[in-house]
């Protein structure tokens, strides 16, 4: 197979003939965040893929632009929390006549901004560490599934609240027994405040936990999965599909928490991202 290797330094592409090119919504990004890479061609193209800290994803297409006459395709790639430095990001793709191309980008993950905070819950002890463990287990198994993307951009926020708790934030709990940093977003609302879907996508669990309450947990493709904690009943059951906007729950006070709220997740390929990085389009 012959090969042709494009090397694209920047957000536009090399020369004004060039069919196919990568763009980056930023070569700058936050640990915790998404990098987000769109592949434009004016061809289809047979499979792409996008490289970064040593693992591969694959690209998924999205749509065809008319006015551009260009095929676009796209990758969301996940920057795991404690993630530094410049990191070399690589995106290979396969041409109708099977010729590969590849372009490489530095990116560079800068610290996120985060505060400090100690809560008393009064239920965090060595067998409720054990639980834990073992019911995020579980919920990680729900998302063992790459499926083909369904969601549209951007992603909404599930609850009209006001945010008490951010993503990244270094929690410590029942005076230092336990300590992680915050995985998602905690949107504090009355209870029964209705929680809507923050975009299309298959119910893969509604069901009751010890320690994270009530969940939901949303497959929307190309490996994006959102969760729903600490509900107070839900309205939705497993292998539901769900409509950007639906109510599918409400706010509750399940599980370890501190009060009537909703902990709004975003994972993507398994990986907490934050759920800010896609409420915008791209």
């Amino acid at each position: 197979m012959r090969k042709i290797f494009i090397i694209l330094m920047s957000l536009l592409p090399v020369s004004l003939s060039a069919e196919t090119y990568v763009m980056l919504e930023s070569n700058t990004v936050k640990e915790g965040g998404v990098i987000k890479v769109r592949i434009n061609s004016n061809e289809p193209l047979k499979a792409a893929e996008v490289t970064f800290m040593g693992k591969t994803y694959q690209a998924f297409y999205r749509k065809y632009d008319v006015r551009e006459s260009e095929y676009m395709c796209m990758a969301f790639i996940p920057v795991p929390l404690g993630t530094n430095g410049k990191k070399d990001l690589k995106t290979r793709w396969l041409l109708r006549n099977d010729d590969e191309a590849i372009d490489r980008q530095k990116v560079r993950v800068v610290g996120l901004k985060s505060r400090e905070t100690q809560l008393s819950t009064g239920m965090v002890n060595d067998n409720s560490m054990v639980r834990l463990s073992n019911e995020g287990r579980i919920i990680y198994g729900f998302q063992n599934r790459i499926t083909p993307a369904r969601f549209t951009m951007p992603f909404i926020m599930p609850v009209k609240a006001v945010q008490t708790g951010g993503f990244g934030d270094k929690r410590t709990y029942d005076g230092g027994k336990a300590g992680w940093r915050h995985k998602g977003l905690d949107l504090a609302a009355p209870k029964g405040t209705k929680v809507h879907a923050s975009n299309n996508g298959t119910v893969m669990t509604a069901s009751t936990t010890k320690m994270y309450g009530i969940i939901v947990i949303i497959d929307h493709g190309a490996g994006i999965y959102t969760m729903y904690f600490h509900l107070n009943r839900v309205f939705v059951k497993k292998g539901m599909n769900v409509k950007k906007g639906d109510i599918i729950a409400e706010v509750g006070n399940t599980g370890i928490s501190t009060g009537p709220h909703l902990h709004w997740q975003v994972n993507l390929h398994k990986v907490p991202v934050n759920p800010g990085d896609l409420l915008a389009d791209f």
